[in-house]
């Protein structure tokens, strides 16, 4: 997904290719001021005395070859071999000093012309170098992190974005037993691990790394045999780097499990308080919190000591090959020698200037090296956040539309359950052979005991969930058949529990028709009875309220998502204990707008309220899972045993 904004991609590896090269430029001015500027030279008298100095030492090296060319005929085979073994060497001395001698003597016209004259002025000139370079360094290294971040944060806001509509189509089932925290998490916590990981991988992970090859380079360039001995530590060290890894990616995924798992506790405590405060289990929760938060807290702390591992290998690596080199290259340097431990590693013998330029590359090759040490635990979090979070970017969701979606009835439609059975669990049926049939404009309500299955047949309806067995049928048309959000289009639902938002009692009415006018939420919330209540508050319909409407009544809750409701003006009006929580005078005043409402539209209501079967044709009586009798009122008074049963409770309740 990061590729998606490749140019900005491009744009920040071609940075941080600048800022290596720059990096490794400003560490090389170390050279000219060692060589040049402390010895009280010039440039111009340093490249004359260079190309001097290796002519003379290539023709001492060939005077030399000639005497033993001419000794070598009259040795000893094992004199002889020796001999031959430093004709060898000499060979190679003379020729490495006659290069030298020859790009010197190349360079050295420019040099004359272009190059500062004393050595004060070398060293302004030097110092005038490393302060721009330092400057378009930092300047390159800006863009290439504001572009990195751009991408980071870009992804993880497409992800995020398709996480959240994967979300919304979620059922209650598909959250498994981890619940809605866990979900957040991942969403929240783990795209951001993610963002991090980005911004690392395109950010430090290139450029340190680049960093680091350009200054092995010019060490290399500078004397590759004496880089590849010192350098023997690191197989060593990448051996431990990767068995760090493999722990700290185990011990990431534990601890992002448990902080979910830690999210779903604090989630659970804060939208449930008001029963955590009714049974005063403050102190369990507080105990079940501290408990899970203490599980985090270890999982962190074992994380940080890996990623403390890992940062201390880092720096023994670093500190161990600039030790050799130190050693290894002093040695050469005091002893003017080419060989050590009878392996060659170097041509010449090397110079004071060239070792401290040598070790100053190795110094600004240990720097990056540092710096990916604490890159180390973020690629580890991002690796396991994605193990976690991408099998949510592949779910597909249980309910889905029609390949073949069919046109959603113009007209007021009918509905019909035919031998309807459902299930959560396999054993424990909820629906069993549920069949009945409402003509358009009809209306019934359904009445039972609780859990008999009654809000669960009317969620079948707009496809909160579907059928184990049998279908649901809309003029005659499975509802899986329609476009999901075209069937939702032509409902109107309201539930027992009002769902609101944070926001302006406006927008919540509104909620679903967003295009609908002042005078439209208004006439609507007259007709809900809301607009009384409404108009008493301060600011009126752009009164907020708030999380999850706490600061009015439940009452007040239910009429306006009634109004909600009335405003959608929807073909088909499904009520689930719509007003269980509304006194029974404004109930009565309610029902007297829903008769009026509910007239041309197929109309289902769930219902324990008898003063609510005046408003319907016909009722459906329900016991466990099943349509025991069905009729009006009158009928069922006469002869149903199960309605007279579930009225005589009602009134005995009233009474």
């Amino acid at each position: 997904m990061a590729f998606k904004y490749r140019w900005s991609l491009c744009g920040s590896i071609l940075l941080s290719f600048a800022v290596a090269v720059l990096w490794g430029a400003n560490i090389g001015a170390v050279y000219p001021l060692i060589e040049v500027v402390f010895n009280h030279h010039s440039l111009a008298d340093w490249a004359e005395n260079r190309v001097a100095t290796a002519n003379a030492a290539a023709d001492a090296a060939q005077q030399e070859i000639v005497r033993l060319q001419v000794e070598i005929d009259h040795l000893a085979d094992s004199d002889a071999r020796r001999t031959r073994t430093e004709l060898l060497r000499l060979v190679s001395l003379e020729q490495a000093e006659r290069q030298k001698a020859e790009r010197s003597q190349f360079f050295l016209p420019w040099i004359q012309a272009w190059a500062p004259s004393t050595p004060f002025q070398t060293l302004l000139w030097v110092a005038a170098f490393i302060f721009v370079g330092t400057l378009l360094r930092c300047l390159c290294l800006m863009g290439s992190m504001i572009l990195v971040a751009k991408v980071g944060e870009r992804t993880v806001l497409d992800m995020q974005h398709v996480l959240f509509r994967k979300s919304l189509s979620m059922q209650k089932g598909d959250l498994g037993i981890k619940g809605t925290g866990d979900l957040v998490g991942r969403i929240r916590g783990e795209s951001n691990a993610i963002c991090t990981a980005i911004i690392s991988v395109y950010g430090r992970v290139i450029r340190e790394p680049l960093k680091m090859e350009v200054c092995l380079g010019c060490a290399a360039w500078v004397n590759w045999r004496l880089l590849l001995f010192t350098i023997l530590i690191c197989p060593l060290a990448l051996f431990l780097l990767v068995k760090i890894a493999r722990l700290t990616k185990h011990a990431n995924r534990r601890a992002i499990e448990e902080s979910a798992k830690l999210l779903n506790r604090l989630f659970e405590s804060l939208t449930y308080r008001q029963a955590v405060n009714a049974f005063v289990m403050e102190g369990h929760e507080r105990s079940r919190f501290q408990a899970t938060a203490k599980d985090v807290y270890h999982k962190k702390m074992r994380i940080a000591a890996l990623s403390a591992l890992a940062r201390t290998n880092s720096e023994l690596v670093g500190v161990v090959v600039i030790c050799i080199t130190l050693l290894a290259g002093s040695y050469l340097v005091l002893a003017e020698q080419t060989h050590l431990f009878g392996i060659k590693l170097s041509t010449t013998p090397m110079t004071s200037s060239e070792i401290m330029t040598f070790f100053a590359f190795l110094i600004g090759a240990s720097d990056p090296i540092r710096k990916m040490g604490s890159v180390f635990n973020e690629l580890q979090a991002g690796a396991v956040a994605a193990e976690r979070l991408f099998p949510l970017y592949d779910f597909k969701p249980s309910i889905s539309t029609s390949n073949k979606p069919v046109p959603f009835p113009k007209r007021v439609p009918a509905i019909e359950f035919k031998n309807v059975c459902f299930h959560y669990d396999p054993t424990q049926p909820v629906l069993k052979n549920v069949s009945f049939t409402l003509q358009p404009g009809e209306s019934l309500a359904i009445i039972g005991s609780n859990g008999c299955g009654k809000s669960t047949a009317l969620n079948l309806l707009p496809r909160f969930g579907d059928p184990t067995s049998g279908e649901v049928l809309i003029d005659g048309i499975p509802t899986s058949e329609f476009r999901l959000k075209e069937l939702r289009r032509n409902i109107g639902y309201v539930t027992q529990n009002a769902m609101l938002f944070g926001d302006s009692i406006m927008d919540n009415i509104r909620y679903g028709t967003p295009r609908a006018t002042a005078e439209q939420v208004r006439n609507a919330a007259v007709r809900a009875h809301a607009d009384s209540f409404i108009s008493q508050m301060e600011l009126g319909y752009d009164s907020r309220l708030s999380e999850h409407g706490t600061n009015i009544s439940g009452g007040q809750r239910q009429r306006l998502a009634l109004a909600r409701a009335i405003l959608k003006d929807a073909p088909i009006l499904l009520l689930d204990e719509a007003t269980s929580q509304i006194d029974p005078e404004s109930e009565m005043l309610i029902h007297k707008s829903l008769k009026l409402f509910m007239k041309g539209r197929t109309t289902i209501i769930v219902t324990h309220r008898f003063s609510t079967l005046d408003l319907v044709d016909k009722i459906l009586v329900m016991e466990d899972g099943q349509i025991v009798d069905m009729g009006t009122h009158a009928k069922l008074v006469a002869c149903s045993a199960h309605y007279q049963r579930l009225r005589n409770s009602e009134l005995k309740d009233v009474a």
